[in-house]
């Protein structure tokens, strides 16, 4: 009797508790959030793409992917902005605005380095002479000519040279002359031994072998100016005054420097063509 009764009591108070729970949690998750307080989320549903103000939330990427700059994000300094390419930048000797200018490929040779300028014929140096404006111009291309024209291919005949130089400025005209005409026996072609030949000539005053040696040089070497120069001298002493200013004015014209040479030609076209130049 007192298990019915007991019976009884529990489904009595459990009719009366399950009514007032359903209400309880009723009003612990109503159905609308309360203000302030964002509605608690169940872990199964999916997150919202929204946020408090309206705007789509940033898509999340996953872990370890750099994440994409911020709309409004601005680039660092001195880079263009995404999507953008730089800028070509002119080159430092290249004026802004300008068009850029191409490069002119230097000549390399085998080994990579450059190649070195050749350096300019006895014809190029003598047409520079001849065009020369200025008497210390001139003079330089003197210098170089006569320090070519002073070497041989043969190392023998070039020592002979070299003492028949030290000879003449010894005065010894006597040892200069055996040692030149040994260097003209044995190195014939080679135009300035006979130019030094016909110097020590002169002044030995044998004026046909200087006469003879002159034309060898100019045989060899056409445009030799000195050699033309005094031939014209030997020329004009000899009374041969037409062929002498023949000579000083192709000489002026290869040369325009030569010491004294106007005044010989000035001198002689008074006599020979009847007046001055």
């Amino acid at each position: 009797m007192f298990n019915a009764m007991r019976t009884v009591i529990a489904v009595a108070v459990l009719a009366v508790a399950l009514p007032l729970a359903f209400s309880a949690e009723a009003q612990l998750r109503p159905e609308r959030p309360l203000p302030g307080l964002p509605e608690l989320l169940d872990p199964t549903d999916p997150p919202t793409t929204e946020q408090p103000d309206g705007q789509p939330a940033p898509e999340q990427q996953p872990p370890g992917q750099p994440q994409p700059p911020a709309p409004d994000a601005q680039p660092p300094q001195g880079e263009p902005p995404q999507g953008q390419t730089p800028d070509a930048q002119p080159p430092q000797d290249q004026a802004p605005g300008q068009p850029p200018q191409a490069q002119r490929p230097q000549r390399q040779g085998n080994n990579g380095r450059p190649v070195p300028r050749q350096p300019e014929t006895d014809e190029q140096l003598l047409t520079k002479l001849s065009q020369a404006k200025e008497r210390r111009d001139a003079r330089a291309i003197e210098r170089e000519l006569r320090a070519r024209w002073s070497h041989s291919q043969s190392p023998t005949a070039d020592l002979l040279m070299r003492r028949t130089d030290q000879a003449l400025r010894a005065k010894d005209t006597d040892t200069a002359r055996t040692l030149v005409r040994t260097l003209t026996g044995i190195e014939p072609t080679f135009a300035e031994a006979w130019h030094r030949r016909a110097t020590i000539a002169i002044q030995k005053e044998d004026f046909d072998e200087a006469i003879d040696s002159l034309r060898r040089v100019l045989k060899l070497q056409p445009k030799h100016y000195v050699a033309i120069a005094e031939l014209a001298e030997l020329l004009e002493q000899f009374g041969d005054k037409a062929q002498a200013l023949k000579a000083y004015r192709q000489a002026k014209t290869l040369d325009p420097f030569i010491e004294g040479l106007d005044d010989r030609i000035r001198a002689l076209s008074k006599e020979v063509d009847g007046q001055e130049v």
